[in-house]
């Protein structure tokens, strides 16, 4: 038999419903969901994804990636620079070539993809 809890008439039963669904609006109101939000959404542009996947493994020059994601070279650094922007990539050069490597708060989220989806 299935409870019909939607707008009680009963004032007891509405208070405990009002109580709930109180509760589960707080619980929607962490800032770390929309912080979620926006990296999923910088996540969502497959060559920025690629880059992540790519970057959990070792770190990349522009040069690398340009042959790796066959794109051209303003477009790659674009993406990158989007990465960094949002705080999921950072760089250092090594001789006068740009290396981009992930940080500890992407390496995260792409482990978490990789346990989770469908991701190798």
């Amino acid at each position: 038999m299935k409870i019909n809890r939607c707008c009680p008439i009963d004032p007891e039963m509405k208070l405990n419903w009002e109580n709930e669904l109180q509760e589960d609006s707080n619980s929607l109101k962490n800032q770390n969901i929309d912080e979620t939000a926006s990296l999923l959404k910088i996540l969502s542009n497959p060559s920025r994804l690629k880059m992540v996947l790519l970057l959990s493994k070792r770190d990349y020059c522009v040069c690398e990636f340009v042959i790796l994601l066959n794109e051209k070279q303003n477009l790659i650094s674009y993406n990158l620079g989007i990465l960094k922007k949002h705080g999921m990539v950072d760089s250092y050069y090594s001789s006068k070539d740009k290396y981009y490597t992930l940080n500890e708060k992407a390496m995260n989220i792409v482990r978490c993809l990789k346990q989770n989806l469908i991701l190798c």
